[in-house]
This record gives structure tokens, sequence and C-alpha cells, in this order.
């Protein structure tokens, strides 16, 4: 009943931003495993763990314009390192690249 009603008070935007947080992520998770994979010979997942890291960053895009107009999003994002400017990745998809060019994708250090 509390997490319930707490809703009502902290709204969307922490719901939101925790996920937007975590798909940010999960993005390089798919591309690492991807590289994790290649360097043992193994290329037949390397389509659909493309697709799925793409789709993770669908994710991502969803839940930052959902928050994009809300004024706690630039504090946010110089506490925690994820918003407008800042992400957890480097995929862009005005720049997409193809599954043979996706191998310098999550190399951020």
């Amino acid at each position: 009943m509390t997490i319930a009603s707490s809703c009502f008070v902290i709204e969307k935007f922490m719901p939101y931003y925790s996920v937007g947080v975590l798909e940010s992520g999960n993005v390089c998770e798919y591309f690492v495993m991807r590289k994790y994979f290649r360097s043992l010979g193994i290329t037949e997942h390397d389509e659909i763990l493309y697709q799925m890291a793409i789709k993770e960053k669908e994710h991502e895009v969803f839940y930052l314009q959902a928050l994009a107009d809300n004024g706690s999003l630039p504090l946010f994002e110089i506490l925690f390192g994820w918003g407008k400017v800042k992400k957890k990745n480097d995929v862009d998809f005005e720049n997409l690249k193809t599954v043979e060019q996706s191998d310098n994708y999550c190399n951020m250090e």
C-alpha cells in the first residue's frame, strides 16, 4: 500500500529514470556478449544479439523522451550520469551501424 501510494507523490519520474538508466546499460551487455562469443569463434548469434541490443536502445530512447521535459532530469544526469547528453552506450540511431560494423560499439572507457 505504501509503495502504491508513493507513486502519486513521485509520479513517473523515478521509475522511468531508473528503468532508462538500466536500459541504457543493457545495450552494451549484448554487444559485449557478442564480442565474447566472437572471441571464442561463435558467430551464429551475432544477428540476434545485435537485434536485442537495438531493442534495448529503443527502450532507452522511449524513457528518455518520456522524461525530456521534466525539470529534474538535468540534476539527475549530473548525479547519476544518464540523461539527454550522457549515456551508458554509444549507439546512435541516426547513424546506426550494421551488424558487421557494430564491433566498435560500447568500447567506451
